[in-house]
């Protein structure tokens, strides 16, 4: 369940870092601008970074999901076992 949760918190930080990505684009690359990068380059560099932003959700939702997946399995197994002590 802890494992479940850290998960879960984790891949709620990633999607705020999400939706705030698109409204922040201009800023991010004027930014990176003013270190002396072109505008092109700076634009290249917000691009990749969405693309590691992007891999980062799908892992996590995979991470959300094997929890899960390893809980309801546990669980099932935890009462199967109880099931059977009690017959």
């Amino acid at each position: 369940m802890d494992r479940i949760s850290r998960s879960e918190k984790m891949q709620a930080r990633a999607e705020k870092v999400w939706k705030s990505l698109d409204a922040s684009r201009a800023t991010f690359i004027n930014s990176l601008c003013r270190t002396g990068l072109s505008y092109a380059h700076a634009q290249s560099k917000f691009d990749d970074f969405v693309e590691e932003q992007q891999r980062l959700r799908i892992r996590l939702a995979h991470e959300v999901e094997a929890a899960q997946r390893d809980y309801l399995d546990l669980a099932h197994r935890a009462s199967g076992d109880a099931e059977a002590r009690a017959a």
